[in-house]
């Protein structure tokens, strides 16, 4: 999975990667409590600097975060140190090679994350052990940038996005049509004392279509409950233009 989180995860939240987790998971946790929902054990996949977390662990659920990066997973760790309602457990691990979890969780949430993959098959890896890992009848809940998306990402303004009297960070994007793969470059500036320490990072997303993921979720054993948009109005893939798209997936 491509990405320079030892570089990007101390300031991750400070340049906004964390705010789509944070802004969506008690929209999409309500979505599924209306949707009779019900159960305590959560999963976050790709938790990074546990956004999602953030708004879980406000509640008596018990959570394990996962996350290949043992940078982004300190930093997460770092922010529960003080008691919560939630039991909080963490897991460094790839999501690709997760081990077998047989029915140790009720719903399983994976934002952000997904188009980090590099492939395909990469995403059947990840079904399969979702599936394996879901109690029957219990949710699978996660988002996909569309490659319409990661195209107006790619072609968004390079510019300032932070400029404080402790960092400064610089973003560049760029979209490859023959890869559908979107690159953001940062350029970071700080500060250590009274010094300032330059570093740079990217991060690369991939675009999938969006009905071939849904092929590859149910060839994975899952059932597709849904496929939404950001505001949880129904997204059809042959019709509906989005930026970014809700997959609800069900274990029978």
């Amino acid at each position: 999975m491509p990405g320079d989180y030892a570089v990007l995860a101390p300031v991750y939240d400070d340049i906004g990667l964390g705010d789509f987790a944070q802004r969506m998971t008690p929209v999409l946790i309500d979505f599924a409590q209306q949707r009779d929902w019900l159960g305590r054990r959560i999963t976050v996949l790709g938790c990074g600097t546990g956004a999602s977390i953030d708004y879980l662990s406000q509640f008596m659920f018990t959570v394990t975060g996962i996350d290949s990066s043992p940078e982004m997973l300190a930093v997460a760790q770092q922010k529960f140190t003080e008691a919560t309602n939630a039991a909080l457990h963490w897991a460094q691990t790839d999501i690709r090679e997760l081990k077998d979890r047989d029915g140790t969780a009720e719903m399983v949430l994976a934002l952000n994350v997904l188009n980090e993959l590099n492939s395909l098959r990469d995403l059947e890896l990840v079904f399969t052990h979702v599936q394996r890992m879901l109690e029957p009848e219990k949710l699978f809940i996660f988002d996909l940038i569309t490659i319409q998306g990661l195209s107006e990402q790619g072609h968004s303004t390079d510019g300032v996005i932070v400029n404080n009297d402790r960092l400064t960070a610089f973003n560049t994007n760029q979209f490859d049509y023959e890869r559908q793969m979107a690159v953001s470059q940062y350029i970071l500036f700080r500060r250590q004392g009274d010094a300032w320490q330059r570093s740079q990072g990217q991060r690369v997303l991939r675009g999938f279509p969006v009905q071939a993921v849904a092929s590859l979720v149910q060839r994975a054993g899952l059932k597709v409950s849904g496929i939404f948009q950001l505001n949880l109005t129904p997204y059809d893939p042959g019709v509906s233009q989005a930026a970014r798209v809700i997959f609800l997936a069900e274990k029978p």
